[in-house]
């Protein structure tokens, strides 16, 4: 039988206090996701005046804004206990990223994606034409690994792993949000990464944010998500 709510307590008194655990239990690492994204919004307002911008630029701009809205809402979710709908989003964020990755490469292909008949190629396919840009980034630990992109595909789609997070360790169902630490790491990672990556897209993208104070904040960004990164797989092999 699943279990019920407490007597009393709604679907909003639940959310609020599975935020209010995430903020005590992972107070820097939630700061920091903040940072990530904030960042991004300074990079926004960086380019608001600019403005001879190509086709390409223009695309990637209106990607990276998407995906930072994906990961802001992601976010959101992820405070409230939503952890595999926020991992959902933070997928979306991915393939904005890789979309103006790709453009990047062939900006001459951006002229006619801006029809709205247009179709724009498979994340997959976009995946192949880059693999060798992509896996020499992963081999620098500066694009998501093969599993964690795996982590984005089986919480996406229905899977016993995805659906699982509402069994207890006892097999009892339970209804509404909870916090849970495993899901809300791997969220947080999923997160950074992408963001990181986003950071980076922007810096490709625009001259304009490759040098002075932007760029100096995106490395400290990077330096701590790497540290952050390590610490979380030196806990992880402790624990095991």
């Amino acid at each position: 039988m699943p279990a019920r709510l407490p007597q009393g307590s709604t679907w909003e008194d639940r959310e609020r206090a599975v935020r209010r655990q995430a903020w005590q239990y992972h107070s820097d690492e939630m700061a920091l996701a903040d940072d990530l994204l904030s960042h991004l919004m300074r990079a926004f307002r960086e380019l608001e005046g600019v403005k001879s911008l190509d086709n390409a630029q223009e695309l990637t701009l209106l990607l990276a804004g998407g995906a930072a809205n994906f990961l802001r809402s992601a976010q959101n979710l992820a405070l409230d206990g939503y952890y595999v709908q926020a991992i959902s989003l933070v997928r979306n964020a991915y393939e904005y990223w890789l979309a103006g990755t790709w453009l990047n490469r062939v900006p001459q292909e951006a002229a006619p994606l801006r029809e709205e008949s247009a179709r724009w190629p498979k994340p997959s396919d976009m995946t192949q034409a880059l693999a060798a840009s992509l896996a020499q980034d992963e081999a620098l630990g500066t694009t998501l690994s093969e599993g964690q992109r795996h982590h984005l595909k089986k919480f996406t789609h229905p899977s016993f792993d995805s659906i699982s997070g509402a069994l207890d360790s006892k097999g009892t169902l339970r209804t509404g949000p909870f916090y849970q630490r495993r899901r809300l790491l791997t969220f947080l990672d999923l997160s950074y990464r992408t963001a990181t990556l986003l950071h980076r897209l922007l810096e490709q993208s625009f001259p304009l944010l490759r040098e002075g104070e932007w760029a100096r904040r995106s490395a400290e960004l990077a330096a701590r998500v790497s540290a952050w990164a390590t610490r979380q797989a030196a806990e992880d092999e402790a624990g095991r």
